[in-house]
């Protein structure tokens, strides 16, 4: 049997890896627009923030000779003949598949896509996107960039240049950064907390209407409200589209089954696969690294054993790179909210039928991890969850539910954490 992925990501490294170790002796071969070895879009800010390259490189630089892979590297999927089960690319091979694994990932949309042609505006979502970004700072020794998005990719760029040290100006249309994952107050909470420790010009309810070129290079951007910036470097980093067309001939996902399958023979990962919401059934794309690895392992174990279900995605949003300062969410704001806030960590669920509906938590993660379990088994905690939030040393109710004693969880052997944890 020989096995085909188009994409090189997180998913299509997770599913071959799996193959292989699970006893897969058949030919892989793996097809990708980009040069590189499988690499985590977790991790590459990490590199734009000065981290080594290497440390993208999750499952090895070594990837493709390790696990008996032939790589097709620079050359995209173009489309997907089902009927013949081979795959096209850009250059015109061909390629042909028993069984298709479709993780082809998502790419950045823009609203003028015009002004990639001007040098110093970059997307904001591949390695190759990190390294053409560090490459023009240093040869063009930046010091300062406009970021034109406050969502998710839009901060995570945002704070990735602000840690590696240029004075950043923020630009989002909304009245508060991360506004997809957050409610009003928890947002404009988030925002203000991040504004006050990093010292970014926060600039909301404003876009970017137009940019200025000199030379073919980036000298300025005009803002909507009729100011301007002076700067070198723009990131447009607005919204993402799944890189379904291949497949599908449109933007819109692919829609998989339990196993995966989007059709028989072509399994669907990653930032392409529309699965249901495994709290509320609503089929959608939940584009999140558990989800993806999830998917992946149900796609391999489903080829080789022909079994195995998903259980459905979680919508679940972390936040907590280059600065001490984590932002959680997932689910649904709607219903009671319940609200505890103290200096620089705010939480708030919101609840239906008693069961939490949603959650948002800002400021650390110590509680994030027991909230979400209350969230995804459905338990009632509309007797207990005010003291849950408001616990202020973050662990006491978990002692009490545990019946680990003060002497047990702060001495030797499992701690507290580390119960709720697993």
């Amino acid at each position: 049997m020989k096995v085909v992925t188009v994409g090189t990501g997180m998913a299509a490294a997770e599913f071959v890896e799996r193959l292989r170790l699970d006893g897969f002796t058949g030919e892989i071969v793996m097809c990708g627009d980009e040069e590189f070895a499988p690499y985590s879009p977790c991790v590459i800010p990490f590199y734009l923030a000065g981290e080594p390259l290497e440390t993208v490189y999750w499952k090895g630089s070594d990837f493709y000779g390790r696990y008996r892979v032939t790589p097709r590297l620079a050359d995209p999927v173009v489309e997907v003949d089902a009927d013949r089960r081979l795959v096209r690319t850009a250059s015109g091979r061909s390629e042909q598949y028993d069984r298709l694994f479709y993780a082809a990932g998502a790419r950045s949309w823009y609203p003028r896509p015009d002004w990639l042609d001007t040098r110093g505006v970059f997307g904001f979502k591949t390695l190759s996107d990190m390294v053409a970004i560090d490459r023009y700072i240093r040869e063009h020794n930046v010091s300062e960039a406009v970021v034109f998005g406050g969502g998710f990719i839009g901060v995570d760029a945002a704070l990735a240049l602000w840690h590696r040290g240029l004075a950043i100006t923020l630009v989002h249309r909304n009245t508060r950064v991360l506004s997809q994952m957050t409610d009003e107050e928890g947002g404009q909470f988030a925002t203000g907390k991040l504004a006050e420790k990093t010292g970014m010009d926060i600039r909301l309810r404003t876009t970017v209407a137009d940019i200025v070129a000199t030379g073919g290079e980036l000298s300025a951007v005009r803002f909507s409200d009729g100011t301007a910036r002076e700067t070198k470097l723009l990131i447009v980093a607005i919204g993402v589209s799944p890189n379904s067309e291949p497949l599908r001939g449109d933007d819109k996902g692919v829609p998989s089954d339990r196993q995966m399958l989007a059709e028989a023979g072509i399994y669907a990962a990653g930032d392409v696969a529309v699965t249901p919401h495994a709290v509320t059934g609503e089929a959608g794309v939940y584009a999140t690294y558990p989800n993806a690895m999830r998917q992946a392992r149900t796609a391999a174990r489903h080829l080789l054993h022909g079994d195995g279900s998903y259980a459905g995605s979680v919508n679940t949003n972390v936040l907590k790179k280059h600065i001490d300062f984590p932002i959680v969410s997932a689910g649904s704001f709607t219903g009671e909210p319940v609200t505890w806030q103290r200096g620089d960590v705010w939480r708030r669920v919101y609840l239906k039928d008693g069961m939490i509906n949603g959650y948002i938590i800002i400021g650390d993660t110590k509680m994030s991890g027991y909230i979400y379990q209350l969230y995804v088994s459905r338990r009632r905690v509309d007797g207990t969850i005010r003291t849950i939030l408001s616990s202020p040393r973050h662990d006491a109710y978990y002692r009490q539910v545990t019946g680990c004693g003060a002497g047990r969880a702060s001495g030797r052997g499992y701690g507290v954490q580390g119960v709720m944890a697993g």
